[in-house]
């Protein structure tokens, strides 16, 4: 039961994420081309995920994100570079020309339980859960919809 609850609530966070991206224009920041493709994996746009690591300065960076949206979320890794990640880029976007959003972050690990420390393997991980709450991850997203 328990594995259950917790693929739920992942399943609300999820939600919760496309929302942002929806309704708030919000622009999902990870740090490579295996999360974006694990985020997509989870039925996220991908046109909404920008790469931290794809060969601009973080500055630049900071007025891409600007130029696309009014809210940022940081999505890096749980492990010790992506935190001094996560708070180097919220730093880098403490002017005020965008919302930064770490709490998806925050919760998306609690989410996962520690089974992982890498955004890459959330899909991964969400397929086995969903498995274990019942069906594959195709019925749980198909029904999100």
């Amino acid at each position: 039961m328990a594995d259950r609850e917790a693929f739920q609530e992942f399943l609300g966070l999820l939600k919760e994420i496309r929302e942002a991206v929806v309704e708030d224009r919000a622009v999902l920041l990870v740090e490579g081309e295996r999360d974006r493709h694990a985020l997509v994996g989870l039925g996220l746009p991908a046109e909404s995920i920008l790469l931290v690591h794809h060969g601009v300065t973080l500055s630049q960076l900071v007025e891409d994100v600007v130029r696309k949206g009014r809210l940022v979320v940081l999505l890096t890794d749980w492990d010790r570079a992506g935190g001094e990640l996560a708070r180097r880029l919220r730093s880098l976007f403490d002017d005020g020309r965008v919302k930064v959003d770490t709490d998806f972050r925050r919760r998306l690990a609690h989410a996962v339980r520690g089974e992982t420390q890498y955004v890459e393997a959330v899909l991964a991980w969400a397929e086995r859960a969903a498995v274990r709450a019942g069906a594959p991850l195709d019925h749980w997203l198909s029904s999100m919809t």
